[in-house]
């Protein structure tokens, strides 16, 4: 949950946890934009299992490919497939301001006619060659055909899937939005558009 207003006093973010089994969502529509004839399986989350990020000592000799290569060897041991597809959040500016949305949320634009809503849904997809871990495609999740770059000289409010929606429905509580079925039906429904436009192409031969 995030409120962004006219000076940085008046905005404010929330990390609310949820519970909306967005992770069957993405395998079952990885399963279902794989070519035919593959066996799609699937290697859950377990958050002990993924080893923690440290910060490296040199940010100018940092190698992030590397980095994550070796996250998703160390991931992915015990399995042998041709590829890995790794979907996590993905990150947009806020129109023209300096702020950011990333993931699954909402947003309460204050503005001085009032307040704009925006529920959104961003994710960002990394395919793996199964044997040395390279990046094959990488890219976000969109709904619209236009490249990212133009849509963002177009000056597009999110660069990803979103949905503005009426004044009053933005939670007066953190709980009131993890609770909320419509927002977990927004949610679906946006990630399930932009994964069914972009996996496709991601996961094409």
């Amino acid at each position: 949950m995030k409120t962004i207003g006219l000076t940085v006093f008046q905005s404010k973010e929330t990390v609310v946890p949820i519970n909306w089994g967005l992770e069957d969502l993405v395998f079952a529509r990885a399963r279902a934009a794989a070519p035919p004839g593959l066996t799609v399986l699937r290697i859950p989350y377990i958050k002990s299992r993924f080893p923690a990020r440290e910060e490296p000592k040199n940010e100018l000799f940092r190698d992030e490919r590397a980095e994550l290569a070796d996250r998703m060897r160390k991931v992915t041991q015990g399995t042998s497939c041709q590829r890995y597809v790794l979907v996590g959040n993905s990150i947009s500016r806020f129109s023209t301001y300096s702020y950011t949305v990333r993931g699954i949320g909402i947003v309460n634009h204050d503005v001085l006619v009032g307040h704009r809503i925006y529920f959104f849904a961003l994710s960002y997809i990394r395919v793996f060659d199964g044997r040395d871990f390279s990046i094959i495609r990488h890219g976000s999740a969109l709904t619209h055909v236009d490249p990212l770059v133009k849509r963002m000289l177009l000056g597009t409010l999110i660069l990803g899937p979103y949905s503005e929606l009426a004044e009053a429905s933005f939670p007066t509580k953190p709980e009131e939005a993890a609770n909320n079925l419509a927002f977990r039906e927004y949610a679906r429904a946006l990630l399930t558009a932009s994964l069914d436009k972009t996996l496709p192409y991601m996961l094409r031969p």
